[in-house]
């Protein structure tokens, strides 16, 4: 317990004056023992005006003269040793093998939307490049366009910093060779989407040719029952199966289109009443699934 040197009452612990008579707390007592609790306040260096610097970064010398190197090169400018052993920068590092360790998709396309973008040349150019290598290729729509907008962002940021250096050539041209590969990517898409389609409804498009089929045979000789049948068996039971096999938005679409079709179509046949009811019931059916599996996917977003 602290006393005060003048009054002898109890200070409260880190006052700096007595509650009771106002004395300043320079020496307390503790007991029957007194000691100094002078406090000092640190004062300025003497004789030193100088301002004083900070470095932020760091410099790149040669091994074995000491000049300071630029980025990009190979080999010093000033004793010609051969550099080796320059790693990619630890950021982007650390990026490429957290995303090999990730499991999920989710995962993925969080981790590369969160990575900030480097400052310096050299980590721009690296991510820039393993942007580009990733996106190729890359099937999951979420995390394409995760690495094309964060690829586009890198881009942008190192315009607004070395876009008067001459090193910008470099990722100038990393960026123009990726948007042609970024062309030549959304044709590769839209190729393999439209036979994905097709293939998923392939009893879909079956059952539209053996609809048009039905339609020629039945202006030229006038017995297309058989075909004609086969075509409505052929669409109810696509349409019919939608929801068990998890079908896209435009596998109803398709299916849709199909009754529809079908109802046009019927119009041209001798006896078109049945394909009439065909895509009638080709229609009901198809909304019916559809708002099943919109059910079905609020209850799951529930859980």
């Amino acid at each position: 317990m602290l006393f005060c040197s003048n009054c002898g009452a109890k200070l409260i612990d880190g006052s700096k004056f007595c509650n009771f008579c106002g004395t300043p707390v320079n020496t307390v007592q503790t007991g029957n023992t007194s000691e100094s609790a002078k406090q000092t306040p640190p004062q300025p260096p003497q004789g030193n005006t100088e301002r004083q610097q900070e470095y932020a970064g760091k410099l790149i010398k040669c091994p074995n003269c000491g000049e300071v190197l630029a980025s990009f090169i190979t080999n010093c400018p000033s004793c010609g040793y051969e550099l080796r052993g320059n790693a990619a920068t630890d950021s982007v590092m650390e990026l490429y093998r957290e995303l090999n360790r990730t499991t999920t998709p989710e995962q993925k396309d969080f981790m590369i939307r969160n990575f900030p973008i480097p400052n310096s040349k050299e980590d721009i150019i690296e991510f820039m490049i393993l942007a580009s290598t990733n996106f190729i290729g890359e099937d999951d729509r979420n995390i394409y366009e995760a690495w094309l907008a964060k690829f586009e962002q890198a881009y942008q940021k190192a315009e607004v910093l070395f876009k008067k250096d001459s090193d910008f050539e470099k990722i100038q041209q990393i960026y123009d060779n990726c948007q042609n590969n970024i062309s030549t990517e959304r044709h590769r898409k839209i190729g393999k989407f439209t036979v994905d389609t097709v293939i998923r409804n392939i009893t879909v498009c079956v059952g539209i040719i053996l609809m048009i089929v039905a339609v020629i045979v039945d202006r030229v000789s006038g017995d297309a029952s058989f075909i004609e049948l086969s075509a409505y068996i052929l669409l109810i039971v696509s349409a019919s199966f939608l929801f068990k096999r998890g079908a896209t938005v435009i596998d109803y679409a398709v299916s849709a289109l199909s009754g529809l079709l079908t109802l046009a179509l019927s119009l041209f046949l001798e006896n078109g009443a049945m394909g009439g009811l065909c895509g009638v019931i080709v229609l009901i059916i198809v909304v019916v699934n559809y708002f099943k599996s919109i059910n079905k996917s609020k209850n799951q977003e529930g859980k």
